[in-house]
This record gives structure tokens, C-alpha cells and sequence, in this order.
């Protein structure tokens, strides 16, 4: 029956770490937790949960190695609590009445947007996939229906385990009681397992294979010509270098905002050049952090340094505008026009040409630091505003702003 539920305090998820499949792709646990973008598989489960609210974890395990001791470790650092069952009855001591149970299969990737919205829902459910060849990878529950490697069920279910062999799957056996005790199959539409957000890790292969295609995922994403053309390969090359060590995944995080500090110091000191060059380097270690940032990781924290970021970056701008601000040049009055035609192009759909060159901070960045040495910081400024204005001109002389079906019109928010 539906019910609202507080997933914050009601749920419970309970995931594994045993199998022929799940380990290899959870052995670098005990390194660092950052080897490559989803970390690892069990690590990114637990902080996808957690960024959708669930603070309570259950691991199913043979043996407790040193890894995910340490996960444990870091997931009381987040004020969140996992434990780790082995029996049937081992689970009981930390299900009450009344408890939701999130159950999900340790060899299953699903990205948060899926996830967060099965969350959402209030009833039990088992999600399930059809039986065609192409989901072989997913658990079979009958001739014609495969288990998609999430349910929700009650303590109820979990009760009934109460006396389950030792050597019997808890995950695997609360999924037959949940069939046989008819609760909700939910059917999924097959778009998530061909697009890729919803995979069974079939070992260490798969695992590498997936996180090959989050990286380029990650780059293709990228807007500007310059970010994807040479900051995005450059970053997927270093990427794997930095994963090796957690502390340079640190500085790198910690990298832009700092950047942008000192080029908005340079900026308010009337050191125009050096703050711009500062200013792209922050660029360049955003798009490096983008690169390196575990998949799932918490985005309100990674939203913040962004915002940030670019408030340094506009003091930066406004700063060297200010300083350079005479009779016959009117920084601040360049800056305002460059800065807000980049955010009007942001808010707009253009063609793939004008946007990889009017959505690309790196690209105006190079002009503006290109300028300052040859001619000066404003008449920079006003140069890349005349090619902003020219591009824009040009697209709506050729498509048009006010049909709204071509490329160039404005986006609706």
C-alpha cells in the first residue's frame, strides 16, 4: 500500500560486496576510493544513496577487509552509519518496524538521476527489465522478466529471512520472497540500459570499459571549442595520473578557487596580463577537476566552488577594467559588454559553431590575454566584444531569433 515515506530517516539500503563479479571492481577501495571516475563501484552506490537522502547502509560481505573498513570510516566522517551483515539474521538487528529497505544488486551501476527518481516513490516495488538477449547480464526471475537490480520492500520482507541458510544470498533471497509475496513489478522502459544508465559491472573489464565511457561522456559535455578540443583530452590523459594519488585529487579541487583568488588579486592590483593568465589557469583546472571528480560525488559542494570560481573571476575582470578605465577607454563599460553577451550566448541555442565559440570562457580568455600584451587590456575587451556582437548578428541574419523550432532561439527556462 503507498505511504509517504521520509527516505532521510525511514530507509534503509542494503547493498553487497560479495560474488565472483563485485570484487574486482571494489578491490582499490583500501588505496584511495578516487582510482578512477566513479571510485569504486561500491563507493559510488553508497554516495549516489547518500546524496538522495539515505544515511543508513547495510553491507552483505564474506570476509571485512581493510577497504571496507575504511569506506565505514569515511562514511561516519559524513555522519552516515554502515554495517555489515552476513546471515539473515545479522540484518535483523538493524531493521525496526517500519523500516523501507532499499535493495540494490552489488554489481549494478545506475546514474542519480534514475535512482533519486525510484526514491521518490512510495510504494514497495521490484524493477524489472524484459527478457530480451541484449539484458542477459540482469538477474532472471522468469521466463520472461529480468530483475533491473533494484527493489524497495518492507521490514516486513526482511522478517521472513529471519532463518535463512548461512550460505544463501541475502539479496538474492529477499528478492524470491519479494516476488513470491506479489509486491509491485515495476517495468523500466530499455532506453536506461541502452543509454547506459543502468549497467550490470560484470568484472574488472566492464568496470574499466564504463569509466572510459564516463570520461568521454564528460568531455563531449563540454561546450567550448578550446575546453573540448584541448583542455577536455588533455584532462582525460591526466586523469588517471591524479587518481593514484588522493592528495594531488585534493589540491585539484582546491585548484581553481584559488586561482581565481589570486586573479582577482592581480586584477584589483592593476596587474591586467598576469590576472588573466591566472584566470585561464583556473579554467584549465576546472575542466581538470570536472575530469577527475568521482561520479556521484556531492554536487552542492562542487556547485559552490564553481560559483565561486567565476565571482573571482568577474572581480578579476571588473578589477583590471576599473584600473584601466581613462578619458578614452572605458573599461568598465567593455567589461560589462563582454560579460554579459557571454551570458546571453549561454542562455541561447546556437549552432555548433557559434556555440563552441561564443560558450567557450578559454577561448575568450586567450583573446583577452593575446590582446592585453599587443594593444591593451580594454581595447581587448572591445575587440571581443565586436566579434561577440558579429557572431550574433550573423546567426540571426541567417536563422533567425523569433521562430522558435531554428537553432539560434532563445532557450525557455
Amino acid at each position: 500500500m503507498a505511504s509517504t515515506i521520509n527516505v532521510n530517516k525511514n530507509t534503509i539500503a542494503l547493498l553487497s560486496a560479495v560474488g565472483d563479479n563485485v570484487a574486482p571492481v571494489n578491490q582499490s577501495v583500501e588505496a584511495s576510493g578516487q582510482n578512477a571516475a566513479l571510485g569504486t563501484l561500491l563507493e559510488y552506490q553508497v554516495t549516489t544513496l547518500a546524496r538522495a537522502g539515505i544515511r543508513r547502509f547495510l553491507v552483505e560481505v564474506e570476509n571485512v577487509d581493510g577497504g571496507l573498513l575504511a569506506l565505514a570510516d569515511r562514511c561516519r566522517e559524513r555522519a552516515q552509519t554502515m554495517e555489515f551483515v552476513r546471515t539473515g539474521s545479522d540484518i535483523q538487528r538493524f531493521v525496526q518496524t517500519g523500516n523501507r529497505i532499499w535493495v540494490q544488486s552489488g554489481a549494478l551501476y545506475v546514474q542519480y538521476a534514475l535512482l533519486d527518481g525510484l526514491l521518490k516513490l512510495s510504494e514497495n516495488f521490484i524493477t524489472t527489465l524484459d527478457g530480451r538477449d541484449e539484458n542477459g547480464a540482469f538477474e532472471r526471475i522468469d521466463l520472461n522478466t529480468r530483475w533491473a537490480g533494484i527493489s524497495v520492500v518492507g521490514s516486513d520482507t526482511v522478517a521472513a529471512l529471519r532463518d535463512l541458510p548461512h550460505d544463501w544470498s541475502i539479496i538474492s533471497s529477499l528478492l524470491r520472497h519479494s516476488v513470491q509475496t506479489n509486491v509491485t513489478q515495476k517495468p523500466l522502459p530499455q532506453k536506461h540500459v541502452n543509454e547506459g544508465a543502468l549497467t550490470i559491472i560484470r568484472g574488472a573489464q566492464d568496470f574499466a570499459a564504463l569509466n572510459r565511457q564516463i570520461m568521454v561522456r564528460r568531455i563531449d559535455n563540454l561546450k567550448g571549442l578550446l575546453e573540448r578540443r584541448v583542455f577536455g583530452p588533455i584532462s582525460a590523459r591526466l586523469a588517471p595520473i591524479i587518481w593514484q594519488n588522493p592528495i594531488l585529487v585534493r589540491a585539484i579541487v582546491c585548484a581553481p578557487p584559488l586561482l581565481a583568488s589570486v586573479a582577482a588579486a592581480l586584477g584589483l592590483s592593476g596587474f591586467a596580463g598576469a590576472a588573466i593568465a591566472s584566470g585561464l589557469a583556473a579554467l584549465v583546472f576546472r575542466n581538470l577537476q570536472s575530469a577527475v571528480s568521482q561520479e556521484g560525488e556531492d554536487s552542492d559542494w562542487s556547485q559552490s566552488l564553481f560559483i565561486l570560481t567565476w565571482i573571482l573571476l568577474i572581480v578579476a575582470v571588473f578589477g583590471s577594467a576599473y584600473l584601466d578605465t581613462s578619458y578614452t577607454n572605458d573599461g568598465i563599460f567593455a567589461a560589462l559588454a563582454v560579460t554579459a553577451l557571454g551570458f546571453i550566448s549561454m542562455r541561447m541555442t546556437l549552432p555548433t559553431w557559434a556555440e563552441a565559440l561564443l560558450q567557450s570562457p578559454g577561448i575568450t580568455a586567450v583573446l583577452a590575454l593575446i590582446g592585453t600584451v599587443s594593444v591593451g587590456f580594454t581595447f581587448a575587451l572591445q575587440w571581443i566584444m565586436i566579434a561577440q556582437l558579429g557572431i550574433l548578428i550573423f546567426v540571426a541574419w541567417k536563422h533567425g531569433f523569433d521562430d522558435t523550432k531554428n537553432e539560434a532561439s532563445l532557450k525557455r527556462r
